[in-house]
């Protein structure tokens, strides 16, 4: 199983304080240098420690993660490193204007790292739509045609014309054009069946997480079974991933004692995504989702668990000494028949320095058994 360093950048700084929109008042600029220092040390050292890649994400106007543009962080994160993947996990579709100016970006950022470009396209959340003004309710068609958009200026040898039903140009001659060919790998982040069909019928990997186990399990499954009643190809290990927060200690209890309150604000935090003001808003694509593959013990918005210790670790969490995690992740191999897991780390009000102790645990003592 290969392995990736994950990290949405989060704003660790008086966390759990912090509402959405991140008011400007509680951002210090003085702090700010030394995070992005933090986390580009924390992606050299990634490289330095045997991860197999580094991935990033894209959020705006909250602590989750201070990585607006995460094609920005790749490419120096490019010019830094040598050898890892650099995946982006994910860049939201609709929300880029141009998707012929995020080609060029990613093409120049597999030119930058030699081939080394993993692209993720990802519909994105309410708050992202929220954040830009952009109307949801036209989300997955816009999302649908700047993935076929963005790979044919990619791969089209010779100019050519789109007009389609969101984006229109005279003649698409992109520049550079990326090293790896056909193109870049694109992998896509789904939970509901239209989008792990799309990601089916495109051959591309799907990754899932932040879930029940339960609800994992049936979309993989449903993604293995479209693939090869619809699409006639197979998935294999290599095409399914999940995503994760990790930490790792010298012992289950010192791990709790270390990250207990940082998970409890981070889940907190991620169960307000769908509650509030934004449940108004996202209603408004709800026509557009299904979860038809999924069993009654999965519904549509199932309830958060409870935000204790005991029920998220065991739940979405992996977090332990190194024979705890070890453990837990090889089940989810078996359990998922996964080829690859980004684990996220830090997390919630956790900061770099203390991230980089568990890195190095998880990559001494977990990873080797993974492999």
């Amino acid at each position: 199983m290969k392995v990736w360093y994950y990290t949405l950048m989060p704003w660790p700084y008086a966390y759990g304080t912090i509402p959405y929109p991140f008011p400007a008042a509680h951002f210090d600029r003085a702090l700010a240098p030394g995070l992005y220092q933090g986390y580009l040390e924390l992606f050299r050292h990634a490289e330095d420690l045997g991860y197999d890649g580094i991935a990033l994400a894209e959020h705006h106007s909250t602590k989750i993660g201070t990585a607006p543009s995460p094609n920005l962080i790749a490419a120096a994160v490019a010019a830094q490193t040598s050898r890892v993947t650099i995946a982006i996990l994910g860049d939201c579709l609709p929300l880029h204007g141009h998707p012929l100016r995020l080609a060029e970006e990613l093409a120049m950022i597999d030119v930058l790292s030699n081939g080394r470009l993993v692209a993720g396209f990802i519909r994105g959340g309410g708050r992202e739509y929220q954040a830009y003004g952009v109307d949801i309710a036209q989300g997955r068609s816009m999302f649908e045609e700047a993935w076929d958009l963005i790979v044919k200026a990619w791969t089209e040898p010779e100019p050519f014309a789109w007009h389609g039903t969101h984006y229109h140009y005279d003649s698409v001659s992109i520049l550079p054009r990326p090293i790896q060919q056909p193109h870049p790998p694109v992998v896509a982040a789904a939970t509901t069946a239209e989008s792990i069909e799309f990601a089916a019928r495109h051959h591309a990997p799907l990754f899932m997480g932040f879930a029940p186990e339960q609800q994992i399990i049936e979309g993989f499954a449903y993604y293995r079974r479209f693939a090869e009643t619809e699409c006639g190809w197979s998935p294999t290990s290599d095409d399914m991933g999940i995503i994760g927060p990790v930490y790792v200690s010298n012992s289950d209890a010192s791990a709790r004692s270390e990250a207990e309150a940082h998970m409890l604000v981070h889940y907190e935090e991620l169960a307000s995504l769908t509650q509030g003001a934004l449940r108004a808003f996202t209603a408004r694509r709800e026509s557009e989702r299904s979860y038809a593959y999924r069993s009654p013990a999965t519904t549509a918005h199932e309830a958060p668990p409870r935000a204790d210790y005991e029920t998220l670790s065991r739940q979405r969490y992996y977090v332990g000494s190194p024979d705890t995690v070890t453990r837990r992740l090889l089940e989810k191999k078996e359990k998922l028949g996964i080829g690859l897991f980004a684990g996220v780390t830090p997390f919630g009000s956790m900061e770099p320095a203390q991230a980089r102790q568990s890195m190095e645990l998880f990559a001494r003592e977990v990873l080797p058994n993974l492999r």
